[in-house]
């Protein structure tokens, strides 16, 4: 037993050593980590377990600076709270739900007893762990009781965010998880995922302003609470006013992308999500090259469907109802039928958000978001916000946003009975308020300001 366990060890240094982390950076959240991974679900030379997400900007908002931690704390942490726990521990009925969401099959066959062993042993026969050792173990155990060959593993793929959550969208982010990425193996690879900044900014504000509530987060419960939000401008993921919130945080992250690759350009592979999706083989086929990887035949396949650890992937987005735990919000989410079956590259999903915007929300997102527009070569809908004849957005601002007056129907479309039926009744009554109240911030307050005029 002692001789297997240190077998098991020494293999763990070779994995530690020879395999390189490669990051996957979605800076505003929507531009298709989760279908990244899936792309190399199972390929024998990138270990991607597509459950797993943000393992840095974890570990870095739990232990700050510190490169090593006490080995049981770090444990504790990683087994209980990151995205590992699906592997380390039993499923619970809300873990259960959360790979349901992800588009993954909870039933999945994972010996989660073969990875507590493996990942014990190996972060609990030392006192102090770096953070490359305990998410290196973690996907190093996952593989083993897998029945991966990890010999033949090149890479790991480490979805994450260019902001952490201890950070301030006004204050700016840091970006650190690329410097600490190349601080702890210095031939870390980065891929950049990019996607039109008005389709990521329509799928995140839909999932948040069903995911909420509302646009304003609001009910009679909350109210006087929110208000004092909007008033002293503490504005957040759940914070009051979702559009204006979104507008700051996809600026914010994009200006610290940008920084972090001009400062270590060599690190760097960009890849556009409308081009994984309408020129799929050609894509993906540069991406395997530029990592020197097989490429996977599987990729060929007309009807290409990518799976999730071995299962056919389901998909996940801000307009699925298997994702979004809202279904009956004020915006409405894709049906069944058309969720089943954009999983795999597609031309509808770069698409959809000319749809799902109003022409006001278009040309605020076209000036906001001109720099990045510019920067990613998309197009403008409407206008180049630089010509002479570009409307004025502060006019289109003014102006009802989707979502932010619901139609009559939403009154009545949910099914949790008086309290919110009475909440929902009291938003409209509500809403004067909070609509005038959140423009004028928009526009006259100093710290949303010094973010727009950056």
């Amino acid at each position: 037993m002692i001789t297997e366990n240190r077998s098991e060890l020494e293999q763990f240094k070779d994995f530690l050593k020879n395999v390189c982390p490669l990051y996957v950076i979605d800076h505003a959240g929507r531009a298709g980590n989760g279908f990244f991974q899936t792309l190399f679900d199972e390929h024998p030379e990138v270990l991607s377990i597509p459950w797993i997400h943000y393992c840095t900007s974890y570990f870095i908002s739990e232990f700050g600076h510190a490169k090593e931690v006490d080995s049981r704390r770090a444990h504790s942490f990683w087994s209980n709270k990151s995205y590992f726990r699906l592997f380390y521990n039993e499923l619970s009925e809300q873990d259960f739900q959360l790979i349901h969401r992800f588009g993954g099959n909870p039933k999945t066959a994972i010996d989660r007893s073969a990875v507590r062993k493996l990942f014990d042993h190996i972060i609990l026969t030392k006192k102090l762990v770096s953070r490359k050792e305990i998410i290196f173990a973690s996907f190093y155990a996952i593989a083993i009781a897998l029945g991966r060959d990890v010999k033949k593993v090149k890479f790991i793929i480490l979805t994450d965010s260019i902001s952490l959550r201890s950070e301030s969208v006004f204050r700016g982010f840091s970006g650190c998880i690329v410097d600490y990425a190349i601080e702890d193996t210095a031939n870390a690879r980065f891929i950049h995922l990019i996607r039109d900044p008005r389709a990521g900014f329509a799928s995140t504000n839909h999932q948040f302003v069903n995911q909420l509530g509302n646009m304003y987060a609001l009910n009679f419960q909350n109210a006087r609470a929110k208000f004092m939000q909007l008033i002293r401008c503490q504005l957040s993921m759940e914070s009051p006013f979702v559009f204006g919130f979104w507008i700051l945080y996809f600026l914010q992250t994009f200006r610290t992308i940008e920084r972090k690759k001009k400062e270590n350009k060599e690190y760097f592979v960009t890849v556009r999500n409308e081009d994984l999706n309408l020129y799929f083989v050609r894509t993906i086929k540069n991406i395997s090259q530029n990592l020197n990887v097989a490429y996977n035949r599987d990729w060929d396949c007309d009807n290409y469907s990518p799976t999730m650890l071995g299962h056919q992937w389901k998909g996940t987005g801000g307009y699925s109802n298997r994702y979004q735990t809202m279904h009956t919000g004020p915006l409405q989410n894709d049906s069944d039928r058309i969720s089943q079956k954009v999983t795999g590259p597609n031309l509808y999903v770069t698409e959809r958000w000319k749809k799902r915007l109003s022409k006001n929300e278009i040309k605020v997102l076209d000036y906001y978001f001109a720099e990045e527009i510019k920067a990613y070569k998309y197009n403008f809908v409407l206008s180049d916000p630089d010509t002479p004849g570009f409307s004025s957005y502060k006019w289109a601002i003014l102006k009802p946003l989707k979502g932010e007056i619901p139609s009559f129907k939403w009154l009545y479309i949910h099914k949790k009975g008086l309290t919110e039926t009475f909440n929902r009744i009291f938003y409209y009554f509500a809403l004067p308020i909070f609509y005038t109240l959140s423009r004028f911030q928009f526009f006259k307050n100093k710290r949303i300001m010094s973010v727009l005029r950056k």
